[in-house]
């Protein structure tokens, strides 16, 4: 189990979605840094360093300022309009649990291109280091996020100004990545997956309840627009033949049976969940989770 730092209330800014689902967002917990004096040190070595980056169009000084601003609260992540879902969720856990090592992380990748993982280093092309353009991003997390991308491609590479098809197609995420990352980023040494292409989501989402409640992480591969949009009958059977975004399950696992009293003829279900910047609460019927709910990956 990894330590874990205090946490402080943040309240974020409401966003409307499908009052059937509940998905909005509510006053959450997330790490704030302004009283830890070694996060402090930390961001003032990075400032003060005299290296020179090699991320040709990145500022120095805005990155340190993403970097204060996803301390004080994580959700400011998010992958923008760059398809990074995979390696934002497994981040997002990296600011909350190790913020220490997410500005070492950071000062590492913009002074030298490279950074640590806990068993391998993790090197950026200087490609990706010379490249410019619309980043669809804030810059650190462009920086960061771009790099595990693109480090996991064998073939499509990660460039800002690459067409639309190509970056959708290089921006796919494997569970076997995410795993990787879980190790790299996070040194949780015991990672599974738990694909449910036909059946056993609500054992996918025991096992993430098991893996949270025990100190580990959990990551969920959902179809976004089944779980989350407009859940009409024909975008249901058109949408749930594959799944195309990751998200960070926070908890609040619940799997509740039908009653006579409440006279539902199927089971809810409920869990929290990180994704696009905001924590989003899931209530849903057993068919939605079926359709749109694609597995797990954990790391403990």
């Amino acid at each position: 189990m990894r330590k874990e730092y205090l946490l402080a209330d943040i309240a974020l800014t409401p966003n409307h979605m499908r009052s059937d689902l509940n998905a909005t967002e509510t006053n959450i917990e997330g790490r704030g840094y302004a009283n830890d004096l070694r996060l402090d040190e930390r961001l003032a070595k990075f400032a003060e360093s005299p290296q020179t980056g090699v991320w040709n169009h990145l500022d120095k000084w805005q990155l340190i300022e993403d970097v204060r601003d996803r301390l004080t609260n994580p959700y400011q992540i998010q992958q923008g309009e760059q398809p990074f879902c995979g390696p934002a969720a497994v981040v997002f856990e990296l600011i909350r649990k190790q913020p220490d090592r997410y500005i070492d992380i950071c000062q590492s990748l913009y002074e030298y291109g490279s950074f640590d993982g806990y068993t391998k280093k993790i090197v950026a092309s200087g490609r990706l280091c010379r490249s410019y353009g619309n980043l669809r991003m804030p810059q650190v997390d462009w920086m960061l996020l771009a790099t595990l991308r693109d480090c996991a491609n064998k073939i499509v590479p990660v460039h800002p100004k690459a067409p639309r098809l190509l970056r959708e197609l290089g921006g796919i995420t494997k569970p076997w990545e995410i795993n990787g990352w879980v190790r790299e980023l996070l040194g949780y040494s015991q990672t599974k997956s738990h694909p449910t292409p036909l059946s056993g989501e609500f054992r996918a989402l025991q096992e993430a309840d098991n893996t949270i409640k025990a100190g580990g992480v959990a990551f969920g591969l959902i179809n976004s627009q089944g779980l989350l949009g407009n859940n009409s009958f024909i975008a249901s059977r058109f949408h749930r033949v594959f799944p195309n975004h990751w998200v960070t399950i926070l908890g609040n696992i619940s799997i509740e049976a039908p009653t006579k009293i409440t006279k539902n003829k199927q089971s809810r279900v409920q869990f929290d969940m990180y994704s696009w910047g905001r924590k989003i609460h899931v209530n849903t019927d057993a068919s939605t989770i079926k359709d749109f709910f694609w597995g797990v990956a954990v790391g403990s």
